[in-house]
């Protein structure tokens, strides 16, 4: 079972590379239902290929994928 502690460092060794990949839009640990923490990236493209040659697990813990649609930063008028 991964923990919190253990996925940050993974999160921390790979967001940068995985960020580069064209369709990969985000990087976030998530706590499941089960309690587990879980490492998942979020896509901006539904598009197989991009999932396809994105890895199923990094260090040994698994890699959930989620397609989000393009992440974007809020002006400080949005956020008012």
């Amino acid at each position: 079972m991964a923990s919190v502690e253990d996925l940050r460092a993974v999160k921390r060794k790979y967001s940068a590379q995985l960020l580069r990949t064209p369709g990969v839009c985000g990087i976030d640990i998530e706590v499941g239902d089960s309690g587990n923490a879980v490492l998942k990236v979020h896509l901006d493209t539904q598009d197989p290929n991009v999932r396809s040659a994105l890895p199923t697990e990094l260090d040994g813990f698994p890699v959930e994928y989620v397609y989000t649609g393009p992440i974007r930063k809020l002006t400080d008028e949005a956020s008012s």
